[in-house]
């Protein structure tokens, strides 16, 4: 018998693996090193119960179309096991799959909960199937989102065919059989609202995918909704300008949505799924005014609310105008609270009788948009079971967040946001332009605090938001990805590499990072300084070409860059991609640049002009080309791409606003000008030659910060200039020492940098020297050049500002120290703002404000001032809203140890200061302070209310030059200002 203990145990467990594997047929086995779905030898069949809902047929062919698109053989698709060999992959659900029962699959992998599913390989299915992937969803969408992760894995992007990014072919298609069970989606519901379709997507759909409907039809939404499962979300606003018909004109429409799985709501304006720009009939039903037609109103939500029954919807409750507008016929605004939860009651009774006895069980939405909000801060008494869903204010700043109490809310909360819009103070329905980081910021908060239910984008025609929308949905799905900062740069890495492949998608990433960071300064359809509603003229923008050296051009010479690489990646990108990185890469950045030249070029023309400055015509001329660009490359992506698959889709000028123009064809006649002349940084004057010596100087060089200014030599009628630069002092540097200009085109001036070497100046602390510009007509100009050496003493690591010129330009981020302990604490958010990262008071930590303002956390900035002075201190934060009811957005700020001044950025309803802000992505807020002794000084600044971010401060002490980009920052470099 058994020796021991240990022997008996060994040859039990002997027996009863030998008994599983003589007699069982469906093995939990470790499975074989992968999974093949097609390769030389066989390809696998895909199974489906035809029981199941829709969705899951439809995912299942997808899945086989895509092994079409990746091998060029499609697998059989079926719903029965007859004659089936091979391999397999299973679909379905646990409820509804013949071909799940009796525990094909372990407990353990039995998805559970909303929209999850997994992955089970399972050995010897039957005799003549020797391995089964068996994706299971807890329900149908589950079902599909697992089927459509499968595809994404094997190489098909969710953009395949809304962005046209064709998979690269493959003789073998396996994955790692490894067994995989997914989260609950963080977020319920998650989709977005096609919204502003008449410049793009209407147009494209009536004319050119779909012109047997001549508007936004059944094969038009089946494309979107295939994209939204593929993108894992499960919910839409459909489009319902005046161009488009209502969703439900067509009854087709809900039939798509049902048949893909897509839950279908309604905007902030269109309440009980009724678009009120199509479907009210105003000669017909009268005035849309619930107090005096109130049977007409109840009568047209209630035959909607019947006919949806047996469709997956989400109502929007509540009531405004016929489209974005109050609600009229209501006065105060303690009538419209009163009327509004009248309204709402009476359209539960509705949800009651017809959908559900349970209304509690039917998904509701109140969205507390534009002056409804301020309806619902006045008191409205909102049932619980109705989700609340907080906007922002339509440019990324989220307007509410749920306090303490609204997150014990059994409806929940959510959040509408834009990633397009149309309106005051301008549109942005061109180019998709915001930052990843900030869309992260905001969302990230909104999670944070409980906003989970709903979350939805606005996303205008789709395209050009391919990757907001990719991002923002992503967020959607899965907070936990997001939520250290820059987690959105590799999230745009990574979505890069899945479409171009590794290194050529990273350099599409930096690319768009830096396309969006631009962007964040300023939007290319805001670079007009217009307005709309009312629509107002283009203005000059209000970057200098004195200052700053040259804003203007270092913002011209920043998208310069970014199109050069543009253009020398295209040249390495595959051809089945070409068409793909033109649309995500190429026409955002190129045409984003196009615009930004035409308004500086234009600018810099006229500024030139009135110098007379020969290169005056030539800016102008550069303008009219830039403009000229736009519609070329707009003309590609119409009739070029795919031979016109994307005709009608891009509209270069939305709404035909002024910003979109032409520049205004001039020519300056320069002929009566003369000689030549220089402008040097810092004055808008020129020096003739004539003025052979004058007061015309650079701002001071000092050692503490690394500086250089810049001299334009320039033509003034001359058809041509041989010249040459002669510094006075051996510590005078400049980039070139001589040149040549010329009568052609983008020849007539040209600049020289000036710079000091610190390591050829003399041991005084302050010298004057002069630089000499000779032409060869033997007339010369000349300007002086001062510069200052400094001793400057510190203690600690922390770094330390100075001043230059008469200011401080400092980075928020870059402080130098931080005494957290307060209610709220300060923290470094990385990836947003003008500096690439801002100092903020971290929401994630607390909720409390304070009012004890001097035992709050402190940032401190310290600054050595060089005699005694008034300051005027400038600090821009992100123009964030409070995060509840309850709080501001109020910081306290003081110098040394005075009393902190309490200040704040907080704006009112759509005042002229939050347009400038939302314009600008930037809040300022100023105090004054007298410094009473030279040398080091401490700028204090006090957390008080959570979410403040701040992302520079500038101090003007009677220098601040005139400027709109951020100043390059004054910290004193460290091999002088060190320990």
């Amino acid at each position: 018998m058994y020796r021991s203990f240990y022997d008996m145990l060994f040859y039990r467990v002997l027996f009863l693996i030998l008994f599983f594997i003589g007699f069982s047929n469906t093995s939990f086995s470790q499975a074989p090193s992968k999974f093949v779905i097609t390769d030389n030898n066989s390809k696998v069949s895909l199974i489906f119960d035809s029981r199941e809902s829709s969705v899951v047929e439809i995912a299942v062919n997808a899945l086989a179309d895509d092994i079409l698109r990746l091998t060029g053989s499609r697998p059989v698709v079926a719903n029965n096991m007859s004659n089936v060999t091979g391999n397999v992959i299973i679909v379905g659900t646990k409820e509804q799959s013949r071909f799940l029962k009796n525990d094909v699959i372990p407990a353990s992998q039995v998805p559970v909960g909303w929209e999850t599913y997994s992955y089970t390989f399972v050995e010897n299915y039957t005799e003549s199937i020797p391995l089964a992937m068996v994706i299971c969803g807890a329900d149908k969408r589950g079902a599909a989102y697992g089927v459509f992760d499968l595809s994404k894995k094997l190489g098909v992007s969710p953009w395949y065919w809304w962005a046209d990014v064709v998979p690269g072919k493959k003789d073998q298609l396996t994955v790692n059989p490894q067994d995989f069970l997914s989260q609950e989606p963080s977020v319920k519901f998650r989709g977005i609202f096609l919204n502003d379709e008449c410049w793009g997507l209407n147009p494209w759909a009536s004319n050119t995918y779909e012109p047997e409907e001549g508007n936004i039809g059944p094969r038009t939404y089946a494309r979107i909704f295939e994209l939204l499962l593929r993108l894992k979300a499960n919910f839409i606003w459909p489009a319902m300008h005046p161009c488009t018909n209502a969703f439900y004109k067509n009854p087709e429409n809900p039939k798509v949505a049902d048949e893909y799985g897509i839950v279908v709501g309604t905007s902030h304006a269109e309440p009980m799924l009724r678009n009120n720009v199509d479907e009210w009939n105003h000669h017909s039903m009268g005035d849309y005014n619930y107090m005096e037609n109130r049977e007409t109103v109840l009568k047209y939500w209630d035959e909607r609310v019947k006919e949806s029954l047996n469709h997956e919807s989400f109502y929007t409750l509540g009531m405004r105008g016929i489209h974005d507008s109050g609600m009229v016929g209501v006065g105060s605004r303690e009538e419209q609270v009163k009327v509004l939860e009248k309204i709402i009651s009476e359209q539960r009774k509705m949800l009651k009788k017809h959908i559900n006895s349970d209304v509690t069980e039917i998904p509701q939405t109140f969205t507390a948009y534009k002056e409804v909000l301020d309806i619902y801060d006045a008191g409205l008494q909102l049932p619980e079971d109705i989700t609340l869903v907080w906007p922002d204010d339509n440019y990324g700043y989220i307007k509410r967040f749920s306090n303490e109490s609204e997150m014990q809310r059994a409806g929940g909360s959510g959040i509408y946001y834009h990633l397009s819009y149309w309106g005051r103070p301008h549109d942005y329905l061109w180019l998709s332009s915001t930052h990843p980081s900030l869309i992260r910021e905001e969302m990230m908060k909104a999670a944070h605090y409980k906003s989970r239910e709903i979350w939805v984008a606005n996303v205008g025609d789709i395209k050009p938001a391919e990757y907001n929308m990719s991002l923002f949905l992503d967020m959607a799905f899965n907070n936990e990805k997001f939520e250290n900062p820059l987690s959105e740069k590799k999230h745009l890495e990574e979505w890069m590499i899945s479409i171009f492949g590794t290194g050529t998608g990273e350099e599409a990433a930096a690319i768009l990072w830096n396309y969006y960071q631009l962007n964040f300064e300023r939007r290319p359809e805001f670079m007009g300084w217009s307005q709309t509603e009312p629509t107002r003229k283009t203005h000059f923008t209000a970057f200098s070409l004195f200052e700053n050296g040259d804003e203007l051009q270092k913002r011209i010479d920043a998208f310069d860059e970014l199109s050069q690489k543009v253009r020398e990646l295209r040249g390495h990108i595959p051809e089945r991609l070409d068409d793909a990185f033109f649309q995500l890469v190429w026409y955002p950045v190129i045409c984003a640049g196009y615009i930004n030249k035409k308004f500086l070029y234009t600018q810099k023309a006229y500024k030139y002009a009135s110098q007379g400055r020969s290169s005056a015509n030539d800016f102008a001329r550069k303008a009219q080309d830039a403009y000229e660009n736009i519609l070329s490359e707009t003309k590609d992506y119409n009739n070029q791409l795919l031979n016109g698959k994307w005709k009608n889709m891009m509209d270069f000028a939305p709404r035909s606003l002024p910003v979109f123009n032409p520049p205004t064809k001039v020519y300056w006649d320069m002929t009566k000008e003369e000689g030549w002349a220089i402008a040097t940084e810092g004055n808008e004057e020129i020096r003739r030659s004539k003025d052979i010596y004058g007061p015309l100087s650079l701002p001071e060089f000092t050692n503490l910060t690394h500086q250089s200014y810049f001299a334009d030599v320039l033509l003034k009628g001359l058809d041509s200039l041989q010249w040459e630069v002669i510094p006075s002092e051996n510590w005078i540097a400049v980039n070139k020492s001589s040149g040549v200009l010329s009568g052609d085109f983008g020849d007539k001036q040209e600049r020289v940098w000036i710079s000091v070497d610190w390591s050829q100046f003399p041991e005084k602390d302050r010298s004057r020297g002069k630089v000499t510009l000779k032409g060869d007509d033997g007339k010369e100009i000349s300007f002086n050049v001062y510069a200052k050496k400094y001793q400057v003493e510190k203690e600690g690591d922390g770094n330390l500002f100075v001043e230059n010129n008469g200011y401080f330009s400092i980075y928020g981020e870059n402080y130098s120290r931080v005494n957290n302990g307060g209610p709220v604490e300060w923290d470094i958010l990385e990836g947003l703002g003008y500096t690439g990262s801002s100092v903020w008071v971290n929401p994630m930590k607390s909720f409390t404000s304070t009012d004890v303002v001097e035992n709050a956390s402190v940032v401190e900035y310290e600054l050595w001032v060089d005699q005694r002075c008034e300051i005027t201190v400038h600090i821009y934060c992100l123009p964030v809203h409070p995060l509840t009811k309850g709080h501001d957005v109020r910081i306290g700020v003081g110098l040394n140890e005075e009393k902190p001044q309490v200040i704040s950025h907080k704006t009112y309803g759509r005042s002229e200061t939050w347009k400038q802000n939302v314009l600008s992505n930037s809040a300022k807020v100023t105090c004054r302070f007298i410094v009473q002794e030279e040398g080091l000084n401490t700028l204090k600044i006090y957390a008080i209310d959570p979410g403040v971010i701040i992302d520079r401060i500038e101090i003007d002490t009677g220098g601040l030059p005139n400027h709109y980009s951020v100043l390059p920052e004054t910290r004193c470099i460290p091999v002088v200002c060190g320990n």
